[in-house]
């Protein structure tokens, strides 16, 4: 695996551990009215709920969305540390795929910034491209 699809890998758990993370808030938060109310929604009516039950369950919920969140914040560190390592590259194909890639810069804003036409830095990466793609399917 290529540091490209680490850091994608990185980038999308990260995205799907934050949507989690917001079920698990909502969650909480039913688990907290449910705690003070007594009342637990239940197919359009409220059904009523003992105390240490809706506290159970807030409890429950909380531990849960406290690991999610250590894990974002796990998830988070990883990514900065590559993204300081990548920001680090030297080979012109790395840092055009790191600036395309992290910091979202566009051919044209590359083109200023590295001093190398946009047209060059087109062609370079699709030549790139398609000798890693020949060597691929020599290999296999």
């Amino acid at each position: 695996m290529n540091w490209k699809d680490c850091y994608s890998d990185i980038c999308a758990e990260i995205r799907i551990m934050g949507i989690h993370e917001m079920e698990l808030r909502k969650r909480v938060e039913l688990a907290h009215k449910a705690m003070f109310t007594g009342e637990l929604p239940s197919s359009g009516s409220y059904c009523h709920l003992p105390l240490d039950k809706g506290i159970e369950q807030y409890n429950a919920a909380v531990t849960e969305l406290d690991a999610i969140q250590a894990e974002v914040d796990r998830l988070n560190g990883v990514k900065s540390q590559m993204e300081q390592q990548m920001s680090q590259f030297t080979g012109l194909a790395h840092v055009i795929e790191y600036k395309r890639l992290v910091e979202g810069k566009t051919y044209g804003e590359l083109s200023s910034e590295l001093g190398y036409s946009e047209n060059y830095l087109r062609q370079f990466m699709h030549r790139k491209r398609n000798k890693m793609i020949t060597q691929s399917t020599n290999v296999s």
